[in-house]
């Protein structure tokens, strides 16, 4: 006890509190994961908004366990390990990780279809889902957003047409040899 008659010891662990808190760490692994999953492959509302609960609720009871862990039972590397993994998965997305691994997987399967350049509707590429393939502005076309943009393929020696942006017309930025961002700009000044 010290003077303020407030035990500086730690109680052990209450077994609920031990399977609570690692059933919130797996959710959140679990969100983590399904999150990452969509970025590589197609964002699907129903699977954003199941990762999206599972986080929530996973966040809440964290919440509430993280202060009891904390201060009664000194367990803070419990306490820790769901914040660090919703942590790195997010620092995951916004690096860029998964688009990159996406494309490393999807890109000779793009490459082959981006030789024929076959006009054709939703389709499967590697891992990556897309809405819609046709040739323009000597390229070809790979919509995987159907209304603001995708990737291109232009053969070697062949470049996108360059100059001022234009409304409603494509804006290509190159990514890797032959391939190109593109997006379509609504209004641009």
């Amino acid at each position: 006890m010290t003077r303020s008659g407030v035990s500086s010891e730690a109680v052990e662990i209450s077994r609920t509190w031990q399977y609570v808190m690692r059933a919130t760490t797996v959710a959140s692994c679990f969100g983590i994961a399904v999150l990452l999953f969509e970025v590589v492959t197609e964002y699907t509302l129903t699977a954003l908004l199941l990762a999206g609960a599972v986080l929530l609720a996973a966040g809440v009871a964290w919440m509430v366990l993280a202060p009891i862990g904390c201060a009664k039972y000194r367990e803070y590397r419990a306490v820790v390990t769901a914040p660090l993994v919703v942590g790195i998965g997010v620092a995951l997305v916004f690096s860029g990780v998964p688009d990159r691994l996406a494309w490393w997987l999807s890109e000779d399967s793009f490459t082959r279809a981006a030789q024929v350049c076959a006009k054709g509707g939703a389709a499967w590429f590697g891992v990556m889902h897309v809405d819609n393939v046709y040739p323009y502005d000597g390229g070809c076309i790979f919509a995987i957003y159907p209304t603001d943009g995708g990737v291109a393929y232009f053969a070697p020696g062949s470049t996108p047409p360059s100059g001022p942006p234009r409304p409603y017309e494509h804006v290509y930025e190159r990514f890797a040899p032959n391939w190109y961002r593109y997006s379509t700009p609504i209004v641009h000044d």
